[in-house]
């Protein structure tokens, strides 16, 4: 059973041809075969399965999950071959038959059931199983049960992220942590050495059921400054990055052997505005406020035109989102609506994301010119978060992916927007979209919960919920003879059967 690439069909690679001077390898002494990757976030939790560390080698072809998502949002076979709602609270999943792991152990529900177990018994579950999965277990070799806490209609979506991997009983440590040397998974690359926080060597797994890996090897190192990515690449250190920022671009745009890769993401960045209290509080401000930015301004200033300007929270990545651009600035209107309001106010931003601490230097600017008295305020997110939370700020410039767990915004409209939401930067609370949001706990259908997406998102633009600025895109730089980059949006694969170095 090959493995389905997701949404591959549904979004087009964008390829930057450069213009300037070649490269070649610098970096120790990987074979002319060994592809040279430096990936931006480093595993920061012992490849704690509950952990962000599982996504890292989810992307790097290392572990597969019971399912997965097509082109088309709906969900595909991956480890489980079939599945079924046997009742309001549960679900049978039929495995595949014949697969093993890269230690060469048989996959089984019950080595299934226990991964699934392993992350929910976590201090810290992952958020897209938190809650909503109650258990798994085995009923026979090829048979998984898994109970939900409550009907969930998405429940087989749920296990599609990268913390629910099947992982193998060899690479389980006594303590509970996990060894991905040690044939964790069963996708086409299997990990020959994990050096910490540093680097993996893979080496393509040649009893994978699917299509060969086009690669036979890969260095991966960790390198979490995106400068030094962009130096080796341009270098020959690297033949692939991720996560290039829009300010780095031109740099390898401009030298000849060299590409950039781009697709839109699932991100929007937004200028979340504390409606509970303070000067946003009042409507008439919030309107204020989105009239004086101009996003397309920022866009085209501040991104060099690298990112898409947002009229709504969900944007063309998606198929509920708006397609159209956001409405012109307006300064003049946002002055008159001011007048003999308070307008005094802090925003935040965070420096971990380069450009943000522009772009709120930009909005502040706007802000101040239409009548408000801004003070910026910017620190790690880690610290920032706690004062947007608790109220103490009055806006802030955060960026939020409405994908980032499950590929379904029901969860990210629920923490971001509903009365109970854990991450509501915008302290928003309206019966109408928690009724909204309730409705998706009776569906599974993906055209209705397009339709519920598509609402809420109108209604949080007729109320002013925050000034959504821009959807972001994903860029990767690499080789001219590095084919096969996967466009996806989800950011949840990187090496690929498909990858290949010429």
């Amino acid at each position: 059973m090959p493995r389905v690439r997701r949404w591959r069909t549904a979004l087009a690679l964008t390829a930057t041809a450069a213009l300037l001077s070649g490269c070649g390898f610098t970096g120790g002494d990987p074979g002319a075969d060994s592809l040279q990757v430096a990936i931006g976030i480093p595993p920061r939790s012992g490849w704690s399965p509950a952990s962000d560390d599982a996504l890292i080698l989810h992307r790097l072809g290392v572990t597969e999950t019971l399912t997965d998502v097509g082109a088309d949002g709906a969900i595909r076979p991956e480890l489980a071959e079939s599945w079924s709602q046997v009742s309001p609270l549960e679900w049978r999943f039929t495995l595949a038959d014949g697969v093993r792991f890269h230690s060469g152990e048989p996959v089984t529900a019950q080595a299934a059931a226990d991964s699934i177990n392993r992350v929910l018994a976590d201090p810290a579950p992952p958020r897209a199983l938190r809650g909503a999965v109650d258990r798994a277990e085995a009923v026979d070799q090829r048979t998984l049960l898994v109970r939900s806490t409550t009907p969930d209609p998405i429940l087989p979506l749920r296990l599609s992220t990268a913390n629910a991997a099947v992982l193998a009983p060899a690479a389980v440590l006594g303590d509970g942590r996990v060894d991905p040397a040690k044939g964790i998974g069963t996708g086409p690359f299997r990990v020959e050495a994990a050096d910490g926080a540093q680097s993996v060597r893979l080496v393509r797994d040649d009893g994978y059921r699917g299509a060969a890996a086009q690669l036979p090897a890969a260095d991966v190192r960790f390198v979490e400054d995106p400068a030094a990515r962009v130096n080796g690449l341009r270098s020959g250190e690297f033949d692939l990055i991720d996560k290039v920022p829009a300010g780095k671009l031109a740099e390898i745009s401009g030298q000849d052997g060299l590409r950039v890769s781009t697709v839109d993401v699932p991100r929007t960045t937004a200028l979340h505005l504390n409606t509970a209290r303070g000067p946003f509080a009042d409507p008439q401000v919030r309107r204020a406020a989105a009239l004086a930015v101009d996003r397309a301004g920022i866009v085209d200033g501040v991104l060099h035109g690298h990112a898409v300007p947002a009229e709504r929270y969900f944007g063309p990545t998606v198929p509920y989102g708006s397609k159209n651009p956001p409405p012109a600035a307006d300064p003049d209107a946002a002055e008159r609506l001011l007048a003999a309001r308070p307008a005094d106010i802090t925003l935040g931003t965070y420096p971990d994301r380069p450009d943000l601490p522009a772009v709120a230097a930009v909005v502040a600017d706007e802000l101040t010119r239409a009548g408000f008295s801004v003070r910026i305020v910017q620190q790690p997110a880690d610290q920032l978060e706690p004062r947007i939370l608790s109220g103490e700020l009055d806006a802030v410039v955060y960026s939020r992916s409405h994908l980032v767990d499950v590929p379904d915004a029901g969860g990210y409209l629920t923490s971001d927007f509903s009365c109970r939401g854990g991450f509501n930067l915008d302290h928003y609370c309206d019966p109408r979209l928690d009724a909204l949001i309730g409705s998706l706990g009776s569906t599974g259908d993906s055209a209705r919960r397009a339709e519920i997406f598509r609402q809420a998102d109108d209604l949080l633009a007729a109320q002013t919920v925050g000034v959504p600025l821009f959807h972001e895109q994903q860029h990767m730089g690499h080789r001219d003879g590095v084919r096969g980059v996967p466009a996806d949006p989800l950011e949840r694969e990187l090496l690929t059967e498909e990858v290949s170095l010429g």
